[in-house]
């Protein structure tokens, strides 16, 4: 897809999509074993989110619509992490919720034609992995 794809076409006009999200995005720095990735992962896709990526089984980030309902599900889904993490002994979790605007564009079926981008989205990387650390090195504080 050419770069001006993003941003639009003839048909439809040129505008910036900037489209209200609620994201999370979970790190751990510990190894998983295959049952705690799995546990992670049953969370994940009972969630409900309009989509969500697996960087590897260790992290993973979730997009939730940018409303006072998909930040509800959001929070949910973190406590639910939260709580297999502490059931299941993995000790260095950290996830992040944020909403806020992000550069994206939805395909008439729903999905991301690309992984959105911005401001948003690096700041809860950047928090979740702040998190896993902490909690990895004993140091525990609220997501």
């Amino acid at each position: 897809m050419a770069l001006f794809g993003l941003f639009g076409n003839k048909k439809k006009g040129f505008a910036t999509p900037w489209l209200q999200l609620t994201v999370v995005y979970v790190a751990t720095r510990q190894d998983l074993t295959a049952d705690q990735a799995y546990l992670l992962r049953g969370k994940v896709l009972a969630a409900g989110s309009i989509q969500f990526d697996f960087f590897e089984p260790a992290s993973f980030q979730l997009f939730f619509a940018g409303n006072a309902a998909g930040l509800q599900k959001a929070q949910a889904l973190a406590d639910a992490l939260q709580q297999v993490a502490r059931d299941n002994g993995i000790v260095g979790i950290g996830i992040s919720v944020q909403q806020g605007e992000c550069l994206a564009e939805r395909s008439e079926m729903g999905r991301f034609v690309a992984r959105p981008v911005g401001p948003v989205l690096a700041q809860t990387m950047r928090e979740a992995t702040s998190r896993a650390e902490a909690a990895a090195a004993g140091l525990s504080g609220p997501i």
